[in-house]
Order: C-alpha cells, then structure tokens, then sequence
C-alpha cells in the first residue's frame, strides 16, 4: 500500500509540523470524497505511532509499525457511529474516555473523526470541551466533505488545511497507469466525479459505466418520440439519484454547448444528445429543467419512505411540459 502521489505534498506538510514541534493538536481536512483523504490520515497516523520513524517515514518494521498494517493499534481510535448516519453524544462519551487513558503503547493516542457532517449538535457540544482541552499527546484528525463553515464553533478549535483534488492532467495520467479497461473515457469519468481520481477509477472499471451509456440511449429514444415515461423504469430500477445526476450533468453540457464552451463539456461522447437539446431548448428552459431534477432528488435523499415511482412518474410529466410536449 502505498500514498497516492497528490497526496505526497499534504502528507509531508503535516509531518514537518510534527517533526518541528509546531503541529495543531486538531487538524480539520476541508475536502471532496474520492481521493484518498482516509489513507492520507492512516499513513500520517503510522508515522506518529511509529517507535523509530526515519525522517518523513515509518520504519514498518516495529511494534507500532506492525500493529498499525494490521488496523489493530490499540492507540488509533476511529470514530464509529452506532448509527450510521450520525455520530451521537454517546459515541463522543466513548472517544472520550478511551483518549483520557495513558497511551498503551508510550507513543501518542489519534482521534479520527470521518465526517463532521454526522455531528449531532449534543455530539459537537461534548465534543466541544475535549478540543478546547485535550489530553497530552492526543492529535485529532477530522474531514468535512461539504461545508467547513457548518460547524463554526467546531472549526475554531481545529487547524482547518484544504485538500484540493489534483489537476486534471495528473488524474487522467495516472489513471492511465491504473485502469485496464482502455476504451473508456478517462476525462469523462473524472468530469462525471467533479475530479476524484479514485472515483473515476471505480466508476470506469464497474458496470455503471454501461448503465450509464444505455440509459443515454433510452433518453435519446424518449427524447425524440416526445415520451418521457419511457424511461421511467430504468430511472426507477436503480442508482435512482445518479441518474438523475446524468440528466443534470446533460443539462449543462447543453447550456454550454449554447455558449460554444465545447472544451468543458462533461459528456464528450454524447454530443449528438446534446446538440440535440441545445438545439431545440432555449437556455432558460434548460436551467428550469435542472432545477426541478435537482429538487427530484432533493426529496428522493431527505424524505424517508417516500414513493419512488410515483415521485420520478410526477417529474418526468412535469418535465415533459417545461419541454412542452404536452398539448
């Protein structure tokens, strides 16, 4: 297992700190999901807990070495939640008192919490008092995904370092080192995940990617026979909500197409479709329809229980008058 290479830079930045004595005892990662934030954090973690680290380097060959590739350090504690949409005040009040005890091992105890977002207001509060005073030697790792500014209270008392997803030209070169599948558009894949590496990775080795190209077809087809609930099952059979990303991503790629922005264009093998819809919407019609698919999955995300097949059935007769194929 090795460091994926942008993350080489924040991963010496980090360990410099620590190596001159200026490290923050907390640490908040601002960034996006698929690129590798959560192994960027087990290698700086290892070095801390590593008993003879040489220079920027664990040793791998000790105690805290050994027990670290094992995931089995008794001093490396990552925030679980019970529940797996949040992290309540009972998982701090576990974390607290595992961070209050003497290191096991005489090095150091590391605190990882995954994602800030799942903070219950009692869990950021309870948290609250072990970052404001945190034991000796205890370094505390947190990631946001979205908003770094939610938790205002929460970030004041954290170090916050932004992790960028690397240029496009560095993602489309190493993944063409890593993928095996070569007739499959790198830059699409990368486009599609806002320029997650390891996103476009899985997404081009997996099926999806042919999902992706038959439910264009369908679309197409629907498209031009001005019937829309054609593809209401394959929309409603699975992966419901990236399908409506696709519909979106189209969208836009048709806006831009209208402002002759052909070189940012996300679906670079659809340009049939997509001239197809530049031709024939105007602008404003094409923005209305992005945001009633974007409010589609607004509901589809945050109402429990919710009716799938009637939700999408409703948007897709809606859709069908904004693009006024009802008479």
């Amino acid at each position: 297992m090795k460091l994926y290479p942008w993350l080489i830079k924040p991963y010496n930045n980090i360990v410099r700190q620590h190596q001159i004595k200026k490290a923050h005892h907390a640490i908040l990662i601002q960034t996006q999901r698929g690129i590798g934030i959560s192994l960027l954090i087990w290698f700086i973690s290892k070095w801390l807990l590593c008993l003879k680290p040489i220079e920027m380097n664990s040793c791998n060959q000790c105690y805290g070495c050994k027990l670290m590739s094992s995931n089995n350090h008794p001093d490396w504690h990552k925030l679980i939640s019970e529940k797996s949409n949040i992290f309540s005040i009972e998982d701090i009040r576990v974390i607290n008192e595992k961070i209050f005890k003497c290191s096991q091992q005489g090095r150091c105890k590391i605190i990882i919490l995954s994602d800030t977002e799942k903070l219950t207001e009692s869990a950021i509060n309870a948290f609250l008092k072990t970052l404001e005073e945190p034991p000796k030697n205890t370094w505390f790792f947190l990631v946001n995904y979205k908003n770094a500014n939610l938790h205002s209270t929460l970030n004041s008392r954290c170090l916050i370092y932004k992790i960028f997803a690397p240029k496009e030209k560095d993602s489309l070169h190493w993944l063409e080192s890593e993928i095996i599948k070569k007739n499959r558009s790198h830059l699409i894949a990368l486009r599609i995940h806002q320029g997650s590496p390891l996103s476009a990775k899985k997404f081009i080795n997996s099926n999806i990617w042919i999902d992706r190209k038959n439910f264009y077809n369908d679309l197409f087809s629907a498209l031009k026979n001005k019937n829309l609930l054609r593809i209401l099952s394959s929309l409603k059979e699975k992966n419901s909500t990236v399908k409506i990303d696709w519909i979106c991503f189209l969208l836009f790629d048709s806006i831009k197409f209208n402002f002759n922005e052909k070189n940012h264009l996300i679906n670079l093998d659809q340009i049939e479709l997509i001239q197809f819809l530049s031709n024939n919407y105007s602008n404003v019609v094409l923005d209305i329809s992005i945001r009633r698919w974007m409010h589609c999955k607004y509901r589809l995300s945050t109402i429990p229980g919710i009716n799938y097949e009637l939700l999408l059935l409703e948007q897709l007769l809606v859709w069908e008058k904004i693009l006024d194929f009802i008479l």
